[in-house]
């Protein structure tokens, strides 16, 4: 009779594990002791010799393997680590993992000894530890996997209280960013020790890369997986993972990225808000109005309106101010959402609306009844007067307005009056000819063309100011009539 339903084959186990790297058997170690009561690990890995290599991991856990049963068990019920969402383990996996890609191997702690070598085990139970976890291990090793593998043990993260050291040497703590709260998704076991996902409140740790290094996502000090964005996520609590224990879903990654651009939007820079960690954030329903206007300012610059289809002279009048004029296509429709909401981009037509000769909420001008008029704003009406025959051949009607919830200094068209806004304009208290001259410059070209940024625009200001200065020549009373 057979008394198992299934068979490991150990070398299969070995090929599919391969992949990883050589890196994730001292993760796997190392997690299993961070779980337990330790103050200490150690971690010994010598140079390769004959394709070989000696790996011992120590802890000073006071009660050490407690059953080596589960050293050598797969899948064998872990409650103890699948019902707390502080420690790491769920499937109990870890030591089987390593044991596959190990010539021989030998685990010594409080309860007695395990070695493995060829295909049998023995276990001593007269030889073991006083206190604490030895394992030992002769791996395959090549020169390019022990590099990488010392590279993966100095990437960890080491819990607070606990030292851990790589040959002797204490693996440093890093300098903490910022801790981040976060509800996120996690694993707890029911009451049948069954995995089931939850959402549990937690703090994200943040941590910069190495010099070199490519930031990563970490689940409690081991790596998971690499993201590429600017810090380490160091998530204090179970992360939901597949049998591999290498990746997380999109979701849960947009997740992280978005409690943590919510929470970061003062550090983040021009580089952040074109990143892709950032892209994710801006575009997720969690993403905060804060954030969002952080994001703008970034990308777009603290002068910028949305492109306004309602109103295209808008636009162009945005640009020659300066504006970043920001086309729909240059942002998701989430992202537009986002922004919109935390009212972070307004559309052009509100900021800079084209120029009309009626008040934005439909009401009429206060026009200003010419017997009311100061002798400031007479001297500028008898100016333009004078000169608009030597600009555009004709002598406009001249209105002035004093309404200071019009946006504009002044308006004019070829069938329009030329309306100036005294409050807005700025030039009738003491009446300088050169601001004078910018303004009805600026207006007059419109006799030609209404488009700011057109050439014919541009063409009209350079014929109306060299017409100016002809007529100065012809008619030296003109500049008289103003002071300069």
């Amino acid at each position: 009779m057979i008394d198992n339903w299934f068979e490991v084959d150990r070398a299969g186990l070995k090929q599919l594990l391969e992949r990883r790297g050589k890196g994730f058997a001292v993760c796997e170690l190392v997690q299993n002791a961070w779980d337990q009561a330790v103050t200490r690990v150690g971690i010994e890995i010598g140079r390769p010799r004959a394709g070989a290599s000696r790996l011992r991991v120590t802890d000073n856990d006071p009660g050490g393997f407690r059953d080596l049963r589960e050293a050598y068990t797969l899948f064998a019920p872990s409650n103890a680590k699948k019902a707390n969402p502080l420690r790491r383990g769920r499937f109990n996996l870890g030591e089987k993992l390593v044991l596959a890609i190990c010539r021989s191997a030998e685990i010594s702690s409080t309860t007695g000894t395990l070695a493995f070598a060829g295909k049998r085990r023995r276990f001593r139970s007269s030889q073991r530890t006083a206190a604490g976890t030895v394992f030992t291990a002769e791996i395959p090793l090549t020169a390019g996997e022990y590099e990488a593998m010392i590279g993966t043990i100095r990437s960890l993260l080491p819990p607070a209280g606990i030292e851990t050291s790589l040959n002797g040497e204490v693996i440093p703590a890093r300098p903490l960013v910022r801790s981040v709260e976060a509800t996120l998704p996690t694993e707890i076991s029911d009451g049948a020790g069954n995995l089931r996902p939850t959402r549990r409140k937690t703090v994200i740790e943040l941590f910069d890369p190495l010099p070199g290094a490519a930031a990563g996502l970490y689940e409690m000090g081991i790596p998971v997986v690499e993201t590429g964005d600017r810090w380490h996520y160091n998530i204090l609590q179970k992360v939901p993972m597949g049998f591999d224990r290498d990746n997380v879903t999109p979701a849960y990654l947009s997740a992280v990225r978005t409690a943590v651009f919510n929470a970061t939007h003062d550090l983040l820079t021009t580089d952040d808000s074109t990143s892709a960690w950032a892209e994710t954030a801006i575009n997720s329903k969690d993403c905060a109005p804060a954030a969002a206007r952080r994001f703008a300012d970034l990308r777009f610059g603290e002068q910028r309106v949305s492109y306004d289809p309602s109103d295209p002279e808008s636009n162009k009048r945005a640009m020659s101010l300066g504006f970043n004029v920001i086309a729909g296509s240059m942002l998701s429709k989430a992202a537009w959402r986002n922004l919109r909401e935390a009212a972070a981009i307004a559309p052009a037509g509100q900021v800079t609306p084209s120029p009309k000769p009626y008040h934005p909420d439909g009401e009429p001008l206060n026009i200003i009844p010419e017997k009311e008029w100061t002798e400031g704003q007479r001297k500028v009406v008898a100016y333009v007067l004078a000169v608009s025959p030597h600009l555009i051949g004709r002598v406009p009607e001249v209105l002035l307005t004093n309404d200071a919830g019009w946006p504009f200094a002044a308006t004019y068209g070829p069938k329009l009056p030329l309306v100036f806004n005294v409050p807005r304009a700025g030039i009738f208290g003491n009446p300088n000819r050169s601001a004078v001259n910018r303004l009805i410059l600026h207006e007059l070209a419109h006799h030609y063309s209404a488009d700011h940024l057109s050439s014919h625009y541009y063409d009209a200001l350079c014929r109306l100011g060299a017409a100016l200065a002809d007529a100065y020549a012809r008619y030296p009373e003109l500049a008289g009539m103003l002071e300069g």
